[in-house]
């Protein structure tokens, strides 16, 4: 790299180191720089990391050829992977996770920078010395190609050594994995060689080893101490040459200082134990071995002066589903109305209608709900939750007279001498409604002739030049339908009486209300019509075809008295119907019990073709012709 490593480039604590490196590299470059010391480019997840961060800018000279200088720190994102809920952003630590409890980024995303390969810096102004640089340890993504100042590098170990204390003969000299050198260390990293002077007239300087000892715990691969071996008051002499307290050990003596005071780096003076006591943290302070540090509680983040906090707005990083609340130091995660909080952090929705909210039906929404009512009630004004009853009587044209409201529905009436009709509205008088059933009958019958001379007979009635069928015994053919318009005969005042209308060879001639029918062997003919009637009404006569089917209008005579109206039987014609079909199921019947009575006698050897014999060609004629008969 070309740069030598000073004393004030690297900070260590209980769980790894940092280093600074100076140098314009790339993202990738610097990658390669750090796990070729058996590191990586640094990741910073937690405020007190981010702390030792500070602490190792701040001290010794950064200054450079700009005053602000940018390092590379172990994030990137690959393309088209942004998440603006996350608080990394969709950035990935190089370690491969995304797991964080601390940002700084100086801006918002941009959108724009998602389609390509991205890497994060950390800023610093080397020339800020009162820390007033907002900007100050801020994060900037940018492309990864780019050369930047240097870049920052983590290390981590299975554990720690304690530091040695100076025998007389100075501080130790530590020389850690990635080749820094540094006698101020407060942990020393596993793998590292400490190196102890000694005092004149003792043993060499000695050099021992961070190791894991058999017992599996990290320490020195020798115990204090390290520069005498035969016991010996070296204090006795000049108090040991100690400002303070001198403490003889069996083969070497150490100064020690008093409480509040700690020993200075020539191992025999001392200085004021707490520099924290001058200092005007806002919150803490801790002792360092270059001066004290200021630190921040949880959820603030130490400003450039180095003394003072801010409060972190977490709820800027999105962290909750549904609305942050930021608090001093911490946040809130709240869902809105409608939903509840689960165990893990997550709003669900409240179904509102398994609390039964509603009167009468209720419908879930994410979020809310609706509240219904059933048919004939509607919502209460001031409590939608509940329903009423609608008065339907009150509103107009429901009814044609009277009206009665129940819950959820109403109900029509009639006053005195009315009917309720079938659309349950409309009311109509009963008289009226007896003179209209009664006229209705009698315009049925009006067609029917009274005529007490007509022969009434029980045959099947027959038109000339049509051919005559027998409706019980032989088929009937049926002829193509049609959409022609059927032929009707009309009677009106228009018409004249003894106008003439032929079909076929039969000619119908209406004269006053007799009607003639001529009957030859088994067949009838209509003759004659009926008048017109008298109110001018149009009569559809039917058809000659028609009349060969029984007509309702052939009654026999004993049925008809005078003075009385029509009547029509159809009771007879059922029971020519039902009687030959009863017969002809019965001897199906009777057949199939014989025919399966004389299959199942016959032998099991006999085939099923032995049970029609009848059928075969040895029989004589006289057998079939018996059998064609039946």
């Amino acid at each position: 790299m070309g740069q030598s490593f000073q004393e004030q480039d690297g900070v260590c604590d209980s769980g790894g180191c940092y280093s600074i490196h100076l140098g314009r590299k790339s993202f990738r470059e610097s990658w390669r720089i750090c796990k070729d010391k058996g590191g990586n480019l640094a990741t910073i997840k937690t405020p007190e990391e981010a702390s030792l961060i500070h602490e190792l800018l701040l001290s010794g000279d950064r200054s450079g050829p700009r005053p602000r200088i940018r390092l590379w720190i172990g994030l990137q994102r690959q393309p088209r992977q942004c998440s603006a809920t996350r608080p990394l952003r969709g950035f990935t630590w190089i370690t491969g996770d995304q797991e964080t409890l601390y940002t700084n980024w100086q801006r918002e995303d941009l959108p724009s920078s998602c389609t390509a390969h991205r890497c994060v810096v950390i800023s610093y102004n080397t020339a800020d010395r009162s820390g007033s640089d907002q900007n100050n340890f801020k994060w900037l993504d940018g492309s990864c190609t780019v050369v930047v100042d240097g870049f920052l590098c983590r290390y981590t170990y299975q554990g720690m050594c304690p530091t040695l204390k100076n025998e007389g003969g100075g501080p130790a000299i530590y020389t850690t994995p990635f080749e820094l050198e540094s006698t101020v260390l407060a942990h020393v990293p596993f793998g590292s060689v400490a190196n102890l002077p000694c005092p004149d007239g003792t043993k060499e300087d000695q050099s021992v080893l961070c190791m894991a000892r058999d017992d599996g715990s990290i320490g020195w691969s020798k115990d204090a101490p390290l520069c005498s071996d035969a016991p010996k008051d070296l204090c006795e002499e000049d108090n040991g040459g100690c400002e303070q307290d001198c403490v003889n050990l069996d083969t070497h003596y150490y100064c020690e200082c008093t409480e509040n005071y700690v020993l200075g780096d020539d191992g025999k003076t001392c200085q004021l134990s707490d520099p924290c006591q001058t200092a005007n943290c806002e919150f803490e302070c801790e002792a360092t071995p270059l001066g004290h540090q200021c630190k921040c509680p949880d959820g603030y983040l130490l400003s450039g002066d180095g003394q003072s906090c801010f409060d972190i707005d977490e709820c800027l990083q999105t962290p909750c589903p549904q609305e942050c609340s930021n608090a001093p130091g911490t946040f809130e995660c709240r869902c809105k109305e409608g939903f509840i909080t689960s165990e893990f952090g997550e709003c669900l929705d409240v179904d509102e209608c398994m609390e039964g909210k509603c009167d009468h039906l209720c419908e879930n929404s994410l979020g809310s709900y609706t509240c219904r009512c059933h048919e004939g009630f509607s919502p209460l004004a001031d409590n939608p939750d509940q329903c009423e009853d609608i008065d339907e009587c009150n509103t107009p044209d429901n009814c044609d007279q009277l009206c009665k409201n129940y819950e959820g529905g109403f109900e029509c009436l009639c006053e005195e001498g009315y009917k309720l009709q079938e659309d349950l509205y409309y009311c109509r008088s009963v008289e009226e409604e007896k003179h209209s059933m009664v006229k209705s009958s009698e315009s049925i019958l009006d067609d029917v002739p009274d005529n007490s001379n007509i022969e009434w007979s029980t045959n099947t009635p027959t038109v000339k030049g049509y051919p005559t069928y027998h409706w019980l015994m032989e088929k009937t053919t049926e002829k193509d339908a049609t959409t022609e318009k059927p032929e009707l005969i009309q009677h009106g005042k228009s018409g004249s009486s003894n106008e003439e209308h032929s079909y076929g060879d039969e000619t119908a001639v209406a004269a006053g209300n007799t009607v003639d029918i001529k009957t030859s062997g088994d067949k009838i003919s209509l003759n004659a019509f009926t008048s017109a009637p008298k109110n001018n009404r149009n009569v559809i006569m039917p058809s000659p075809v028609a009349s060969q089917l029984p007509d309702k209008t052939l009654l026999s005579e004993r049925e008809r008295r005078p003075g009385d109206r029509k009547k029509h039987d159809k009771s007879w014609l059922l029971v020519a119907l039902l009687v030959p079909l009863c017969v002809f199921i019965v001897v199906m019947l009777a057949l199939g019990i014989v025919y399966c009575t004389s299959c199942a006698v016959e032998p099991w050897s006999k085939s099923v073709t032995d049970c029609y014999r009848w059928a075969t060609t040895s029989k004589d004629n006289k057998s079939k012709a018996a059998k064609s008969r039946a």
